[in-house]
């Protein structure tokens, strides 16, 4: 297990949904990649740095715009950026994110252990 899934307190669920990102006054497109009740990753075009505070609304979890922390951004070969966040407040439960999941957790899963 990496030191990142250990440091995990939230199960985190692969996704395929469709986001909406705002920072100052720049709004664009990303890709949920996976989330949980703490926070998501995402594919974007848009730069940001770890610290910044970006909106970000997830229509198909009606999410509205909610504040999000920037944790880490990485460049990717794409010229977009692996954008990891975590949510200033929990705006999903674990129930909505696994029936939206593009894979079903086997019987057998356990959650990662906590931050």
């Amino acid at each position: 297990m990496s030191s990142e899934q250990e440091r995990r307190q939230f199960r985190r669920y692969p996704l395929r949904l469709r986001a909406i990102l705002r920072s100052g006054s720049e709004e664009v497109e990303a890709d949920v990649i996976n989330a949980s009740v703490g926070g998501c990753l995402l594919r974007t075009h848009l730069k940001v740095q770890a610290g910044d505070v970006i909106e970000v609304s997830i229509p198909d979890l009606q999410v509205p715009p909610t504040s999000m922390v920037v944790v880490r951004s990485t460049p990717t070969d794409e010229a977009g950026h692996l954008v990891a966040t975590c949510f200033e407040s929990p705006v999903a439960d674990e129930a909505t994110l696994a029936g939206h999941s593009s894979e079903k957790p086997t019987p057998s899963s356990k959650p990662t252990r906590p931050n």
